[in-house]
């Protein structure tokens, strides 16, 4: 049973997210945190388990945002269609348990939104930013007037350079978004993935597949935050000579069980991610003094890595204690 639900616009996606994972109750204990899959593993069938475990190996979770909820012999999922094809391979991945168990989706789609005149120029608070302007004005000089070995041409009354100024913009605040948007899915997916990996329900019979995928989302957080930093370096002032506060090495830290760095990891990034939204689209077209006076934003990104770190590190712990 597929059920589609009036869409919702796309201004409201996290509002959406948030008050679906509420209502339904499946939200883990999280200050606006991931969805969760609420099941006990002795209650629930492992081909059910395993569909949701499937569900995230082929990450078809950037896809789709979805909550699940498995009880005996039933599987409930809420979800978020980001990209139709993603949502295709999620039926296709379903359809063969509905002839042993109750499967029920309910279905939300984004409404496109209108375009309106001022869609079409970049976000003022990178207009306005002269870091990224001086960055990505040359290259717009050197090949004024072509895009991909075709010519194009500036509506009427606007130069070329400034032009494909805005355009270049628009592409560095659409990928930082992309990159924001599936750092933070991957990290809000950890802790549940973490509990059926090293948790006290983890199922013996899937504790490494759902640990390998715990992980390849851990590595998919560090890799997104990476390419974060480099991007926002370039929007962000020049810090000056600041003290760098001492960072104590990996040995040092209290080490924590995997579930636990798993909820801190996806609590960081979910903050870092709202943090980066509003730094691209501002209220009142302003952006944050703390942001430009100190890029706390980069060091944020930093701490989040050796967060993934650690995490990586509590797992391997957790495996190496387990033995083959």
């Amino acid at each position: 049973m597929v059920i589609e639900s009036k869409t919702v616009k796309a201004a409201a996606r996290a509002e959406y997210i948030k008050f679906a994972t509420l209502f339904l109750g499946v939200l883990i204990s999280l200050p606006l945190g991931p969805r969760a899959a609420r099941c006990a593993p002795a209650e629930v069938p492992r081909a059910l388990r395993e569909a949701w475990l499937r569900f995230h190996e082929t990450e078809l979770c950037q896809g789709v945002d979805a909550v699940f909820s498995l009880r005996k012999d039933t599987m409930e999922v809420w979800c978020l269609v980001e990209d139709e094809k993603s949502y295709g391979k999620f039926l296709e991945l379903i359809e063969p348990l509905r002839a042993s168990y109750t499967v029920a989706v309910y279905v939300t789609r984004l409404n496109p939104e209108k375009k309106s005149p001022e869609d079409k120029d970049p976000p003022p608070s990178l207009w306005n930013n002269t870091e990224i302007r001086e960055y990505l004005q040359d290259p717009f000089q050197r090949n004024s007037g072509s895009a991909g070995g075709f010519t194009v041409r500036p509506p009427p009354g606007e130069h070329d350079t400034e032009f494909f100024l805005k355009q270049r913009i628009m592409m560095f605040a659409e990928q930082t978004l992309e990159w924001e948007r599936k750092m933070n899915r991957y990290a809000g997916d950890l802790p549940e993935l973490a509990e059926a990996a090293f948790g006290s329900s983890a199922e013996p019979a899937l504790s490494s597949r759902a640990a390998a995928a715990c992980l390849a989302h851990a590595q998919g957080v560090e890799k997104l935050a990476e390419r974060l930093a480099d991007n926002l370096a370039r929007a962000l002032p020049k810090a000056g000579k600041r003290s760098r506060a001492s960072e104590d090495p990996p040995s040092a830290r209290r080490p924590a069980p995997p579930v636990e760095n798993a909820i801190q990891l996806a609590n960081g990034a979910h903050s870092i991610a709202r943090r980066i939204y509003n730094f691209i689209h501002p209220q009142n077209h302003t952006v944050g003094l703390v942001d430009l006076r100190e890029p706390s934003l980069l060091e944020s990104l930093r701490s989040l890595r050796r967060m993934v770190g650690d995490f990586q590190r509590s797992a391997s712990r957790v495996g190496d204690a387990k033995g083959p």
